[in-house]
């Protein structure tokens, strides 16, 4: 008997961010195809000139490497994009709800916790115990790490009301043990031997699980046995107006999450994943090898032919670190985190797992270490790029810079277009270039990786499972300027270095015009091909634009919302994020957009204009 004769599974309307977005997915194909070819073409051009030219400079080899670098970061979103795009309709995520209570599976939920705050982690155990689903079918299991007697006694308590309730805890571990990874194996190896559940379900110390969340999930699952894990796009109810900091990661789940789930291969990027157990199981269990968990076991399972899924309905909330501090101390978690994909290639890390997959995960993990030392070696070498004067591209022939300037033209502005179809096949105003976002910390991971591979055992700071990172977090009367001092000098964030690039991009675009106004030769010529070069003004704008970010940090400082604001308690003691919170860090977004919707036409069209006038 098929799956969907078992279960009484209903197909909801699908919702209008959705329904925009798939309008526009043959075109963000037509975009992603494009993109991928004006590079191909442009770059072999650029070659072929830098080749045949008398006279190369450094400054030529420079110019090109830098573009290249930037390229290559781009190339991997373009492809994934024709890729996903080429498949049917079909393959996108339905809004479906179980509607019986008849025939339903065993589902243990496990919150991870080690050190939080014992009212944030008792939010989101009284939303798991109060899920839509039999009890009988039903348990809850509070894995604590922080060995907390507060919690232990707390939990005690609500079993008394919800029986499906239990308290479990390995001692205190605080990062010994393989931490998240550990926890959760405890759980699945030792907890669950006797009446194990079909489904598990991970949750963070501070993630709220609305009501139907198990009714929204389970049934993509038992529609489809083959796949594996169910990820769920995490939203959180304590961030600030226009999200500045790009917390939410909206960007990531609904663009490339998205599309990896339209090939099968969704990635589990944080709290409220929906897993067989039995396939975890044989994929060994959570990976200890690696911070980031949860992100290599979907390479594992990936890896071993599993399907994984992502669903974007709004179905938990949970925190983000409230401080400049706290963020890049999460961010720089994660990345030490792929750093570490590296040791699979180690018999003592790879335990069973097959060599092209081990392969497959440490080039993984070297790509995004190897993206963060694109930024670098980009934003560094803007200003000097900039101040070099001519001799940047070869330059023998007007018909040369001509052929040179238009194709660059082509390439840029075909970035920019399929930047803009990608938003838009998201329905969500992204300001231009987010798969940029917090590129401007690539230093501070770079930082941070180096110090843990190479004068470290263990990433300094918390290792709490939940996002809200330390005692730091919870530090509401410091001073604005304790604040300022703990950010710019503390966080290891290298806000000094952006400040410092983006004073220094500034004036070096203004003496790069000044340098072609006052020098001798053809304006146009000249323009062209020192300031006014499109890739080099591209990469002006995302070195401005990304940079700029901390430095608005320092003189104005977000408010976060506090649990008081945000969440509503029901007649039972328990909290939820009140109406269209998930809405309010979307707000503030699009006038850059607009803005840059309209002065990048403009400025590329009078680029083209110029090279054909030469």
């Amino acid at each position: 008997m098929s799956p969907d004769h078992v279960h009484d599974i209903q197909e909801l309307a699908p919702d209008d961010r959705t329904l925009a977005g798939k309008s526009f997915r043959k075109y963000l194909r037509f975009a992603s195809q494009t993109a991928l070819w004006a590079a191909y073409i442009y770059f072999a051009a650029r070659l072929f000139f830098m080749v045949t030219t008398p006279e190369r400079t450094w400054k030529m080899w420079a110019m090109f490497s830098v573009e290249g670098l930037f390229a290559y970061m781009s190339h991997h979103h373009h492809q994934l994009s024709a890729a996903a795009t080429k498949l049917s309709e079909q393959n996108s995520q339905k809004r479906l709800r179980l509607r019986s209570s008849d025939n339903l599976p065993r589902v243990d939920v496990l919150i991870t916790c080690c050190g939080e705050p014992a009212d944030i982690i008792l939010d989101t155990v009284r939303a798991a115990c109060a899920l839509d689903y039999p009890t009988s079918l039903l348990r809850v299991r509070v894995l604590d790490d922080g060995a907390s007697t507060e919690l232990q006694d707390a939990i005690t308590k609500l079993h008394l009301k919800w029986s499906h309730l239990q308290y479990h805890t390995r001692g205190k571990q605080s990062g010994k043990s393989f931490a998240k990874a550990g926890n959760l194996n405890y759980a699945l190896f030792s907890l669950q031997t006797e009446d194990p559940p079909e489904f598990c379900t991970v949750v963070d110390a501070d993630s709220i699980l609305m009501p139907e969340f198990l009714r929204a999930t389970l049934p993509h699952l038992l529609l489809e046995p083959e796949a594996a894990l169910l990820t769920t796009r995490q939203y959180f109810y304590n961030l600030p107006n226009g999200d500045p900091l790009s917390q939410s990661r909206a960007y990531f789940y609904t663009c490339e999450n998205t599309e990896l789930d339209l090939l099968g291969h969704a990635l589990d990027a944080g709290s409220g994943a929906v897993f067989r157990r039995d396939a975890i199981l044989g994929a060994g269990g959570y990976p200890t090898y690696s911070f980031s968990e949860d992100w290599q076991l979907s390479l594992i399972l990936r890896g071993l032919g599993k399907r994984t899924m992502q669903v974007q309905e709004v179905l938990q909330f949970g925190l983000v670190p409230t401080s400049l501090a706290g963020h890049v101390k999460q961010r720089n978690r994660w990345h030490i985190g792929h750093s570490q994909q590296i040791s699979v290639l180690f018999p003592s890390a790879n335990k069973g797992i097959p060599e092209k997959l081990r392969w497959d995960i440490a080039i993984g993990g070297l790509s995004i270490i190897a993206g963060l030392v694109c930024y670098m070696i980009g934003y560094v070498a803007l200003p000097f790029l900039l101040v070099s004067g001519h001799g940047l591209i070869p330059a023998e022939s007007t018909l040369q810079v001509k052929v040179q300037v238009i194709l660059a033209t082509i390439h840029v502005a075909s970035t920019w277009a399929y930047d803009w179809f990608r938003s838009a096949h998201a329905g969500v105003p992204f300001a231009p270039f987010a798969h940029a976002e917090n590129s401007w910390l690539a230093g501070a991971h770079l930082y941070a990786v180096i110090r843990f591979q190479l004068f470290g055992s263990k990433p300094k700071g918390s290792f709490v499972t939940g996002s809200t990172a330390n005692s730091s977090e919870n530090a509401t009367s410091i001073s604005p300027l304790r604040k300022a001092y703990r950010d710019v000098l503390q966080s290891g964030s290298g806000i000094l270095f952006n400040v410092g690039l983006f004073i220094a991009s500034l004036a070096a675009f203004v003496i790069a015009i000044q340098m072609v106004v006052y020098c001798d030769g053809d304006i146009v010529i000249r323009l062209l091909t020192t300031v006014a070069w499109p890739p080099l003004l591209h990469l002006f704008f995302l070195v401005i634009f990304n940079n700029w970010v901390p430095v608005a940090h320092l003189f104005n400082h977000p408010v976060y919302y506090s649990r008081e604001d945000r969440l509503m308690t029901t007649e039972n003691d328990i909290s939820y994020p009140k109406t269209g919170v998930e809405k309010d860090a979307e707000s503030g977004r699009s006038l850059v957009g607009l803005c840059c919707s309209f002065l990048v036409p403009v400025t590329l069209v009078g680029l083209l204009m110029g090279a054909l006038c030469l």
